[in-house]
């Protein structure tokens, strides 16, 4: 009688391991799966992003480290423009917290962000003269790769961002005419076109 239970019960614990080893493994998968499933959601780092582009363009260590070098000047250039538009964005939000009379506000806020675009355009300079300087450190081949890149950033941004449609609210001719809601996805019916 005892052999018979002492029997059961390792019977017993090898079906209880085997089923959680079993069940462990499943739970494995599963969460492989949404490991992989978020992996792919995510977008990749910078620095995944600056080894890939190093990559794709074949630099070699020299490159790498001028455009190194290009890029920390250039950061340096941009570092006080940026802090003068954040300065300057600052003081729009303390304006519109002031009490000053409206007027007086939007003629403040006015006066900010005219200024808030001529730092842009000296940013933007920035970034161009940068570009220029990264791209002479580079071959006639890397600089073809280059603008194949830049063709393929183009096009992937048309296809995540389509334009708006223009505005077609109230004051434009024909607005009351149009159905308010959008036509159904049937193609054969034509009364909505």
């Amino acid at each position: 009688m005892k052999k018979a239970f002492s029997l059961l019960f390792i019977l017993t614990i090898m079906i209880t391991g085997t089923l959680s080893a079993a069940a462990n493994t499943n739970c494995d998968k599963t969460t492989e799966a949404i490991n992989q499933s978020a992996s792919i959601n995510q977008k990749p780092s910078k620095e995944e992003i600056k080894r890939q582009f190093e990559q794709r363009l074949q630099l070699t260590e020299k490159q790498k480290e001028k455009a190194k070098i290009i890029h920390q000047q250039g950061r340096e250039k941009m570092k006080p423009v940026m802090m003068q538009i954040d300065f300057k964005r600052q003081e729009i939000e303390t304006i519109k917290l002031s009490r000053m009379s409206e007027r007086m506000q939007k003629e403040k806020t006015e006066e900010l962000l005219s200024e808030i675009k001529e730092l842009e355009k000296q940013a933007d300079a920035i970034r161009k003269e940068n570009t220029q300087e990264f791209e002479k450190i580079l071959t006639k081949k890397q600089k073809a790769e280059l603008e194949q890149m830049k063709a393929e950033g183009r096009a992937r941004f048309a296809k995540e961002h389509p334009p708006r449609p223009p505005f077609q609210g109230l004051g434009t001719p024909g607005f009351l005419l149009r159905p308010l809601l959008p036509p159904p996805p049937n193609p054969d019916n034509n009364f909505w076109k």
